[in-house]
């Protein structure tokens, strides 16, 4: 049942960020997907997380109209980092959470942008590049944490309603 809320976690993510935001005109605004990579590469295990992420990674490289695979390998190595970087990290520290974040909207923002600039007919000025890319980490920096909390959260709650509803069906079977 968390594996259903995290498929449908990242496809509302995906729908926010690929219809309402563009919209909007939020060009600088950072990969939503990132601080949902980083909850799962701290909360949860690899067996829970492999399908949510070739979900959210092939579904981002397939709406985004950009090199297919990018988000997807981005995502793969994001959770690769956090759980490497949690072995050494107390995962209960305030600050760790968004140093995570910040540092995972870095990384997915500097790989976007590098394989935009390879792959691009015309060369980029840096000044644009970065800006760009300096621009998503705040933004990363200020809303990832907030995100984190609503991904635990919503976690919690799907957790206690399977559990709630597994102990009701234990106990109409067992009467």
């Amino acid at each position: 049942m968390v594996t259903a809320y995290h498929l449908i976690v990242s496809l509302l993510l995906i729908l926010l960020q690929t219809t309402l935001l563009a919209v909007l005109g939020s060009v600088h605004l950072y990969d939503l997907l990132v601080p949902f990579v980083v909850h799962l590469g701290v909360h949860r295990n690899p067996r829970e997380v492999l399908p949510v992420l070739i979900f959210a990674g092939l579904a981002m490289d397939g709406v985004s109209g950009g090199v297919f695979g990018v988000h997807l390998s981005a995502y793969l190595w994001l959770y690769v980092g956090v759980r490497w970087a949690i072995q050494f990290l107390h995962v209960g520290n305030v600050i760790l959470l968004p140093l995570l974040v910040t540092l995972g909207v870095t990384f997915k923002s500097v790989v976007v942008a590098f394989s935009a600039v390879v792959l691009a007919s015309a060369p980029w000025p840096v000044e644009s590049v970065f800006s760009v890319v300096s621009v998503q980490i705040l933004w990363g920096a200020a809303t990832g944490p907030f995100l984190m909390i609503g991904f635990i959260r919503g976690e919690r709650v799907v957790d206690r309603a399977s559990r709630s509803f597994f102990v009701d069906n234990d106990s109409l079977g067992n009467s």
